[in-house]
């Protein structure tokens, strides 16, 4: 099966990715998808990954802190 899909979409898809992994900044990842950060975050949002890039264990443990 062979999936069409253009170069800006790759390009989002890429820098989403390596966003995700903790590879590159937010404005980083944002300008190699060529996009506002802004933007960026809705793309993050369509793709349901967090902007925020923190685990479930540091999330909990800061709650656990309060």
């Amino acid at each position: 099966m062979v999936v069409d899909i253009d170069e800006d979409e790759a390009r989002i898809a890429l820098a989403a990715e390596l966003y995700r992994e903790g590879k590159m900044t937010l404005k980083q990842a944002a300008d190699t998808a060529k996009l506002t950060v802004w933007d960026f975050l809705y793309e993050l949002g369509k793709r349901k990954i967090s902007y925020t890039n923190i685990t479930l264990e540091d999330l909990q443990e800061e709650l656990d802190e309060i």
